[in-house]
């Protein structure tokens, strides 16, 4: 991937989460993407899409603020902390009010200048703790 390439895919990639529009992700990843997030089983780029949305129900003024950038060979990662605040079901819990903050680490594989391929470790946990009774708010 081109220094180029990276930039016009992080700015799309930032769009995606920010604006938001999911749609993006048809731009951005090839037919043939598969996501690892997780407790989740492995993705497509229709599942990414409803997995995303997933998020906007539970927080709906969900944002992404990438920290940094590296790039080797077919390799672009990205290191990210979303912000939320708790409206809506997460994870099985009643919206709390609460806001959170989740750091997250993604890896992309480049092939034929598309994303095939993403993993993505993110503090769901860190959520969970945020978000329950006696630590909210």
């Amino acid at each position: 991937m081109s220094t180029d390439e990276m930039r016009l895919f992080v700015r799309r990639y930032d769009d995606m989460f920010n604006k938001p529009d999911i749609t993006i992700a048809d731009e951005i990843f090839a037919q043939t993407f598969r996501a690892h997030f997780p407790l989740t089983p492995t993705l497509n780029r229709a599942t990414y899409k409803t997995f995303i949305d997933s998020f906007y129900g539970a927080f709906p003024d969900f944002v992404m603020q990438i920290c940094d950038t590296i790039s080797a060979q077919d390799r672009l990662v990205l290191r990210v902390t979303y912000f939320g605040t708790h409206k809506g079901d997460f994870m099985g819990i009643p919206a709390t009010g609460c806001e959170v903050i989740m750091p997250a680490i993604s890896i992309f594989r480049v092939e034929n200048e598309a994303v095939v391929e993403n993993w993505t470790e993110m503090d769901i946990i860190g959520a969970l703790q945020q978000i329950s009774a006696k630590n909210c708010c």
